[in-house]
């Protein structure tokens, strides 16, 4: 047995706020040694990821620990074409090539290992409902690009992100633990610690814990008057606290059996929304009251509890392995926000959402069948949501007025297969198919005080979803690859007020892609280079967005739209010890029928994709000084213009049409510097870096943002007439990683 352990400190500072994007599509070796390929599961197979057919970006153990990567907010910064858009990271909406219309159904698909996390259910927020994981002690982030419908199914239309875990290791002992301190510009102080061990308990039993606590500072300061008349003024109130850990055990009876155990615990709280009030001056944004202030009639807290049980079983037979994947997933989510200027009060929401995941597949071995590796499996899942608000006017206190539930199920049944078929030796195609039936059912009550039904309603699907894609290999290192692909996100009942009119639909549809892209692919170790790059366009059918109806949210479908543009990285190692990372993307997303309903037009851009974005980074590791080998980095990031959303009317329903209607409008670009300097020893490391050190201020997203009536700003605050001054949003980007 071994016994192995390291350790590393971590010293940060941000100024302002602002992150980026970027980052690469192969992982590079340490420093000092030539490029390396990946491994990877994107198609439930390891895989080099070098010879997949599909855009996919790798970030690694290492660079998940060196750019401290500890959420979607900073992977953001590392993956081009990944959109974050957010008002506080416990409701993250993840957003992939540009496919993102505002619907309340995910585009993105999330994985921890072989469990799938959120929700599937539109009626559940799904949208928004996407893990934000601690990824300290994990092997690697896979983000999988374009539609996954036949592997991965309902809602990766858009991609895919896949956590994948270090697993127990069986040949002795490990640990690690990470102290971190930060501080932020023009807000507070920060600190993180985190830890693992791992123990070989026998010779084929092993344990693996993963702990963290990490408290990230605050930028936002939130005053005004309550309800009840008292004054508050609170500095940084946007605070973030985020604990828990993950605990792992891997059993191996024989050579061919494996048993892994997981479970997942995170809790993740803001003490406020992480939004500024604005006005709308000549066309421009600018802060009503100043950087980094709202006026509430109360703070907004909010927060999630993230659990996860599942046991994954492999039995190798020899020709092929057989995988059984059973998981379920439970999720505690809850908000509070100012609505006063709609409903007088202050409103809370809980969402509960049970999930359980079944999955059973057989996979051949590479080579094992001749020149043909197949794949089929069958998946079942049954989720359960429960969401409750209340108008109240104060945080977890019963309704004042009214309370409103919606409890919804969500069943899906599916069967899937692939196969790759190797015609030549540097020529093969492939194919997949996936059949699936959803049911969903929903029913909805107000109380006012009374229980009244209010809608309910069933719904049920068949969608078939195919992908075909084919590959040629110039030599060993570089091959290049054609692939069409379909995706789809499952369509519900639509909870309608009572007195909707009789027209409007009692069901919404499922929407789908169609995805083509062309691609290469190297890695040159002879060289020290490696680089991908490929070209793609979507056709994206009956999209689903938001509607209004009597001032209830529902869903409804909205024509047509494209996304179409290109990706390309680039890793470099010019010297022994110097290594270059480039990325760069571009979107263009745009609706191509009207939306009108959703304030839509043909032509509009799909709300907060950016149509350039990139990264360059550059590392240097230097020769070793006694025991200490020292290395210095830099990133800059950039995000381009983008669209902040389509034409409708932040203000209150009950505005006079064409009132206070902001015009149509792109969010501006802005640029990042990141900067890192450390020093690694014995099993030690430390790190002093600093994010933002331009301080620089991005606008992240921007839109109506509840309804307070302290955040409301007149006309005259500022020449030239502001408009839609009521509850916009300036959103500063997360500053720091903890």
């Amino acid at each position: 047995m071994s016994n192995r352990s390291r350790a590393a400190i971590l010293l940060g500072t941000t100024i302002l706020a602002g992150t980026a994007c970027g980052m690469a599509q192969a992982q590079t070796a340490a420093a000092g040694s030539s490029i390396e390929t990946v491994t990877v599961t994107a198609n439930k197979r390891s895989e080099e990821a070098k010879n997949v057919p599909m855009s996919i970006s790798v970030v690694g153990e290492e660079q998940l620990n060196k750019l401290n990567i500890r959420s979607y907010e900073d992977l953001m910064n590392q993956v081009a074409g990944l959109s974050v858009s957010e008002a506080d990271p416990s409701h993250p909406v993840l957003i992939l090539r540009g496919i993102n219309a505002g619907g309340d159904g995910s585009t993105v698909g999330t994985y921890l290992d072989e469990t799938p996390y959120g929700s599937s259910n539109a009626l559940a927020n799904g949208t928004d409902t996407a893990p934000n994981l601690d990824t300290f002690d994990m092997q690697r982030v896979e983000v999988l690009r374009g539609p996954q419908g036949t592997v991965y199914g309902a809602g990766a239309e858009g991609g895919l992100i896949k956590f994948v875990t270090n697993a127990p290791d069986m040949t002795g002992f490990d640990d690690a633990f990470e102290l971190g301190a930060s501080t932020m510009a023009h807000g507070g102080i920060g600190n993180s610690v985190r830890g693992m061990f791992n123990v070989a308990v026998t010779d084929d039993l092993a344990i693996r814990v993963v702990g963290f606590d990490a408290h990230t500072p605050g930028y936002i300061n939130s005053s005004g008057t309550t309800l009840g008349g008292q004054n508050f003024n609170v500095k940084n109130a946007n605070e973030i606290s985020n604990f828990g850990g993950r605990v792992s055990l891997l059993y191996k009876p024989t050579e061919k059996i494996s048993i892994r155990f997981n479970v997942l615990q995170q809790q993740l709280d803001d003490g406020n929304d992480s939004t500024e009030d604005v006005v709308v001056v000549n066309g421009k944004i600018q802060p009503a009251y100043g950087d980094y202030n709202q006026h509430r009639t109360t703070l907004s807290p909010s927060g999630v509890r993230y659990y996860l049980y599942n046991s994954t079983i492999n039995w190798d037979l020899d020709f092929a392995t057989v995988t059984s994947s059973t998981s379920y997933t439970d999720l505690h989510d809850f908000s509070f926000a100012d609505d006063s200027a709609l409903l007088g009060s202050n409103v809370q929401g809980f969402l509960h959402q049970g999930k359980f995941i079944q999955e059973l597949r057989l996979a051949s071995d590479p080579g094992a069948t001749g020149p043909l590796d197949w794949l089929v499996g069958f998946y079942y899942a049954n989720e359960h949501d429960g969401l409750h608000q209340d108008v109240v006017e104060e945080f977890k206190t019963p309704p004042s007025a009214e309370s409103l539930n919606l409890q919804s199920t969500y069943i899906e049944t599916t069967g899937f297969a692939n196969a790759t078929y190797h015609v030549l030796p540097n020529f093969e195609i492939g194919a997949g198919v996936r059949y699936a039936t959803d049911s969903q059912n929903s029913n909805e009550g107000l109380t006012v005080p009374a229980v009244i039904p209010v809608a309910g309603g069933v719904s049920s699907h068949n969608i078939l979803t195919w992908s075909t894609d084919a590959r040629y290999h110039l030599d060993d290192q570089t091959m290049v690859y054609g692939r069409v692909a379909t995706g789809w996100r499952p369509g519900g009942p639509n909870d309608l007020p009572p007195s909707a009119p009789a027209g409007v639909p009692k069901t919404f549809n499922p929407d789908s892609l169609i995805n083509y892209e062309v691609g290469v692919k190297s890695v040159m170790a002879d060289y020290n280079l490696s680089f991908d790059a490929d070209v793609f366009d979507i056709e994206w059918r009956d999209i689903q967005i938001l509607e209004t109806v009597d001032n209830f949210n529902i869903n409804g479908n909205g024509g047509r739209a494209n996304s179409k543009g290109a990706e390309g990285n680039v890793t470099w190692q010019p010297l022994d010890r110097l290594t270059f990372d480039l990325n760069a993307s571009y979107i263009d997303a745009a609706l191509s029928e009207d939306a009108l309903v959703a304030g839509g037009r043909n032509g509009n851009a799909l709300p907060n994709s950016p149509r350039w974005s990139g990264t360059l980074s550059g590392d240097y590791e230097f020769l070793p000084i006694d025991r200490f080998t020292p290395y210095i980095g830099a990133s800059v990031h950039y995000i381009g213009i983008r669209g902040w959303g389509f034409n409708t009317n932040p203000l209150a329903p009950t505005a006079p049409p064409g009132a206070n209607i902001i015009p149509e409008g792109t969010l501006p670009d802005y640029a990042t510097i990141d900067v890192r300097i450390g020093a690694s020893w014995d099993r030690w490391s430390i790190e002093l870096y600093g994010k933002n050190i331009n301080d620089a201020k991005g606008i992240a997203a921007f839109g109506a943002f509840g309804g307070s009536t302290q955040a409301t700003a007149p006309n005259t605050l500022a020449p030239g007439g502001a408009v839609g001054a009521s509850g916009l949003v300036l959103k500063p980007q997360p500053r720091i990683p903890m």
